[in-house]
């Protein structure tokens, strides 16, 4: 890994994140570069008890290079459980891995920074052995795009069971049964989507990796069932009208229906976008300099795809905006157009969106080409 050339590359990117008002990195860079180097000499391993009918197994996801132990070939059991045997390890007895929020924590961050979209079934298990329940359908009625679901419980308790394959186990995590799920969509044996259910404290998570490679996160609402805690006001709420253009926009992605709108309105639209994992949303809302070359849509979709870790942070970085962004304002400074935002106590001081008119008068948000 050339570490001082994804700094550079980093550098170059840093207007699609919260980064953007920074003015110096620099210390931001030092944290990431001791992070990694300390992180690349790590093998995190870890192993959890199963029922008797199943073998003893480990998830082992390192850095790269991913190292696994292969034994033999998968084993099925009369269930339909499916057993990927692994490198044997006992159980430390003095472990708790479903009461350690930091085990727990590292072992999702690990499984974002594996998977990928489009990796095989026998990439995967190349990736992850840990035994598997193979389901025909866990309820979503075929409008995921999914046509096989396997589902694995990580750090669970001798003789936990999951009572059925909905999203989220919500009793089992908070009751430190198990200390996370993920839930899998295979799609012509290629994974499609996945969900990492998880507990930290008295709250339970749902990570998402859609189809298009963006990532979501939030807290489950555990009184209604949803994700997210109580929403509070921002600044970028749409109003009915605007929900309606931001809707219509979505499916029909036709400009005309952004004309009027003002460059302020244009960064809530596609703060929205972010948001709601709307990846060809906010590819038609990004315009590139003149002379620049703006990708294509598959270009683009492909580069999102192989780094669920960057998508992750910066769809973290955009619900702090969301959260604490206090104020905008847009500034018109020589031939640039910014919007900024302005920060609660505690938050970054500024982010800015520098944005830009289409030839046809309507504001788009300046995409930053990589070098």
């Amino acid at each position: 890994m050339n570490l001082d050339k994804w700094l550079a590359e980093f550098k170059e990117t840093a207007d699609r994140t919260l980064l953007h008002g920074m003015e110096d990195t620099t210390g931001l860079e030092e944290r990431i570069r001791m992070n990694v180097e300390k992180k690349s000499k790590r093998r995190f391993r870890f192993t959890y008890p199963i029922s008797a009918a199943l073998v003893a197994v480990v998830l082992v996801i390192g850095f790269t290079p991913y190292l696994l132990q292969k034994e033999s070939t998968s084993t099925h059991t009369p269930n339909g459980t499916s057993a990927e045997p692994g490198t044997h390890q006992k159980p430390d007895p003095k472990a708790h891995p479903a009461s350690d929020d930091q085990a727990i924590m590292e072992t999702v961050d690990e499984i974002v920074g594996v998977l990928r979209v489009g990796m095989t079934q026998d990439q995967i298990k190349d990736k992850v052995s840990m035994t598997y329940t193979a389901m025909d359908d866990y309820g979503a009625g075929g409008d995921d795009g999914a046509d096989e679901y396997w589902g694995y419980s990580i750090f669970a308790k001798e003789g936990y069971k999951r009572k059925d394959w909905a999203m989220i186990e919500t009793e089992g995590l908070l009751k430190r049964d198990v200390g996370l799920e993920m839930l899998v969509g295979w799609k012509d044996k290629k994974l499609h989507w996945y969900t990492v259910s998880y507990v930290q404290g008295k709250d339970v998570y749902l990570l998402k990796l859609n189809s298009n490679g963006t990532i979501q996160e939030d807290i489950v609402d555990l009184n209604q069932g949803g994700t997210g805690n109580p929403v509070a006001s921002s600044i970028f709420d749409l109003k009915p009208e605007e929900e309606d253009r931001y809707f219509n926009y979505m499916y029909e992605k036709k400009d005309e229906l952004l004309r009027g709108l003002s460059p302020s309105d244009i960064v809530k639209l596609y703060v929205r976008a972010v948001q709601d994992g709307q990846l060809e949303m906010q590819y038609a809302l990004r315009i590139v300099d003149e002379g620049v070359e703006k990708p294509t849509f598959e270009q683009y979709l492909e580069e999102v795809k192989k780094d669920p870790a960057r998508e992750r942070n910066f769809w973290r970085s955009n619900k702090k905006m969301m959260e604490l962004g206090s104020k905008m304002w847009v500034e018109h400074k020589d031939d640039e157009t910014i919007v900024w935002i302005e920060y609660k106590d505690k938050g970054p001081d500024t982010t800015g969106y520098i944005m830009r008119q289409d030839d046809q008068g309507i504001w788009k948000v300046r995409w930053r080409p990589q070098k």
